[in-house]
């Protein structure tokens, strides 16, 4: 389970929402503070309805027992939505094409507005819990963990979730010129394969959340 939950934290950093607040941020003229204020809505917002839907699951029949019933139903869907985002974000338009094309986003909005909308920006796309946060969720809640424990783990797999992020704030924190730098370089690394990255890890996210299924339905 501790794996599985680790597993689902690194899949989440690569929602294709969340890298395109990377880029955009990394791109503006104060990243640390853009970084920073979306870190700070994303976290809190994530952690409080976490806990919420954690503490909603642990009341439930749905998590209890050795062989809980919904396992197989949260397995399959989180695989076949995970299928499916990555089916979408494949067959997407060239970057350059779609962004001619298209509006930005209500993320890019957000935070080419500044900091306080960067919170907003957090707090809003983070209401709703992702695919694998999701089934992460459930995860935890199975666990029948004291509150105490339960908040731990909630904190500690939105921490992994949101590495992208915290990762060059610690950077600006300590060496601001090196991570100047070092972020140029990986923004632009990341504007050249971030849809390959989302793509294969989503995809194998999702045929690994359906052989789970699988394996709990069989057990069922």
């Amino acid at each position: 389970m501790p794996l599985e939950l680790f597993l689902l934290a690194l899949a989440s950093a690569v929602w294709p929402i969340l890298l395109a607040v990377v880029l955009v941020a990394l791109q503006s003229e104060q990243p640390q503070r853009l970084l920073a204020c979306f870190l700070a809505g994303g976290l809190l917002t994530c952690v409080v309805v976490g806990m919420a839907i954690v503490t909603l699951l642990e009341d439930t029949d749905a998590v209890s027992g050795s062989r809980p019933p919904a396992n197989p139903i949260f397995y399959f869907g989180g695989g076949v939505a995970a299928l499916v985002v990555a089916t979408r974000v494949a067959r997407r338009p060239p970057r350059e094409h779609h962004e001619s094309n298209d509006q930005p986003s209500l993320a890019t909005r957000l935070l080419r507005r500044g900091a306080l909308l960067a919170f907003v920006a957090g707090v809003v796309l983070n209401i709703a819990p992702g695919v694998f946060p999701f089934v992460a969720l459930k995860d935890i809640a199975q666990l029948g963990h004291p509150a105490a424990v339960d908040l731990a783990i909630v904190v500690a797999f939105y921490v992994v979730m949101f590495a992208f992020i915290e990762i060059p704030l610690i950077g600006y924190a300590f060496a601001p010129e090196a991570t100047a730098r070092v972020t140029g370089e990986f923004n632009d690394w990341l504007k050249a394969h971030s849809r390959k990255l989302a793509v294969v890890v989503l995809y194998a996210a999702g045929v690994l959340l359906i052989a789970r299924g699988i394996a709990a339905l069989s057990l069922s």
